[in-house]
């Protein structure tokens, strides 16, 4: 079955079994996704059981004309996770060192590689939020400038653009 038709299954009939594979379907993508923007397995886990519950109760708003279900979800996680850290980060218990803990020699490294990123997409973020999504999309979701593009509703090339404009202005801006 496609997306679309489990998709149909779910809102019209309530279909658990068709909620299952789809979640199934996408679960260890977002999983994965959010992993690589939290840092934490524990973490991780938690945001993809709260995004696949945002998505199911907010799957009535689903549009097939707009975006496929896949795009859709990861708006629906990127969402999430964007509201996620900036209240974690204003109530301070946003980690970025939860989970392993790297040896003696690369904890320094590590630690400056994660809070740098921290840095780079709050820059984007108050800067160049259409910038922002991009550079997370790519890094985080490890979407193609197609899939961005279609998500977003921009052409592939300006994605592409848009995505190595940042990167340029973000070396610039954080070079030392």
């Amino acid at each position: 079955m496609t997306d679309e038709q489990l998709v149909f299954m779910i809102v019209s009939f309530g279909s658990d079994k068709a909620k299952e594979r789809l979640i199934l379907r996408y679960y260890d993508h977002i999983y994965a996704f959010a992993y690589r923007r939290v840092g934490s397995a524990d973490d991780a886990y938690d945001a993809a059981q709260e995004i696949f519950i945002r998505a199911m109760n907010a799957l009535a708003s689903f549009d097939k004309r707009r975006a496929s279900f896949k795009t859709w979800l990861y708006v629906v996680a990127s969402n999430y996770l964007r509201d996620c850290f900036k209240r974690r980060c204003v109530e301070g218990v946003f980690s970025p060192m939860d989970g392993e803990i790297p040896s003696d020699e690369r904890f320094e490294e590590v630690a400056e590689s994660r809070a740098l990123a921290a840095q780079i997409m709050e820059y984007l973020e108050k800067s160049d939020y259409c910038a922002y999504q991009i550079v997370e999309l790519k890094i985080f979701g490890d979407m193609t400038f197609e899939e961005i593009g279609a998500m977003l509703r921009l052409s592939p090339n300006t994605v592409k653009t848009k995505y190595y404009t940042a990167v340029k202005k973000c070396r610039k801006e954080f070079s030392q």
